[in-house]
């Protein structure tokens, strides 16, 4: 009977070991005693109605429960519509997700590796085998560029890739759960819109999300009007990191490892060719869409 709850939970875990629950907080795990058997579904997969109909059948075990107290409290307000936790402060709370390629890597190491950048004390969920949350008070909070050095840190001591999305600051409360649900489901079109950016935010996926959802008319007009860039690959990747940088010239030169007057000199033949003055806060944004776009295609 659990082989077909595990085809129907495409994340689900099926085994005959009893697993060990505390390194399973993002699974609720239920046991099939004839068959000895054992699955672990997501909590995030389990709807209430169906959690409810599942623990009638089978005998159930919530893992989270195997976390620390106050763990286990964020978990289940995040994961399982649980109530806020009483001991939240009055303080904005920063939810940052984050996604490893996964390895050889052990999750303590990773636990205590992420926790040496933070100065003050953060709680880390785990709601897979390779991704997770980190809550923290909003108050003194890295930066970004700093959460970049976490990332190629990790990187390098680890030989794990990691992406993280910095989400909005805010009261713990029914405000903050419906802000992470949705910021879940921002974090999983960013795979697609920006596999290759390592730390996100809202701001910085917003105009993928519009070039993605423009009708085919608005598309072809965009592309047709700067179908330079799509021709000169070289050229589209400088302007893209020019815009990227508010239009510093030196900023852009150094990120791209060349000179400024290589740089203005892409920048004047992009204007020769297209009349267009990227100076010109409207002209910038519609060719920083197309850049996008053409990327996307």
């Amino acid at each position: 009977m659990l082989n077909k709850l595990h085809d129907r939970y495409p994340g689900s875990q099926l085994q005959f070991k009893k697993p060990d629950f505390s390194f399973n907080s993002d699974l609720y795990w239920f046991h099939h005693e004839e068959s000895g058997q054992w699955l672990g579904i997501p909590v995030q997969e389990v709807s209430a109605d169906s959690l409810m109909v599942l623990k009638t059948l089978f005998e159930f075990h919530d893992s989270s429960i195997h976390l620390a107290p106050a763990a286990q409290a964020w978990f289940q307000y995040l994961f399982s519509n649980g109530d806020h936790p009483s001991f939240a402060k009055d303080v904005p709370y920063r939810l940052v997700q984050f996604k490893m390629s996964e390895g050889e890597w052990i999750r303590e190491d990773m636990e205590a590796a992420f926790r040496g950048f933070f100065e003050k004390d953060i709680t880390i969920l785990w709601n897979g085998k390779a991704t997770g949350v980190i809550i923290e008070e909003s108050k003194d909070s890295l930066a970004e560029e700093e959460f970049l050095a976490v990332s190629n840190a990790l990187e390098s001591d680890f030989f794990v890739k990691t992406a993280f999305y910095i989400g909005i600051p805010n009261k713990a409360g029914t405000q903050l759960h419906k802000l992470f649900k949705e910021e879940q489901l921002l974090f999983e079109q960013a795979s697609s819109f920006l596999p290759a950016e390592r730390v996100l935010n809202f701001e910085k996926l917003f105009p993928s999300l519009i070039t993605g959802q423009l009708d085919s008319f608005l598309k072809k007009s965009l592309l047709s009007r700067l179908s330079l860039l799509e021709e000169d690959p070289e050229l589209l990747h400088t302007i893209k990191v020019f815009l990227q940088n508010s239009s510093n010239v030196s900023l852009t030169a150094k990120k791209l490892y060349i000179h400024r007057n290589t740089l203005q000199y892409r920048l004047d033949k992009f204007t020769e060719k297209t009349g267009i003055q990227l100076k010109d806060f409207n002209s910038a944004l519609t060719v920083y869409l197309a850049c996008l776009l053409i990327e996307q295609t």
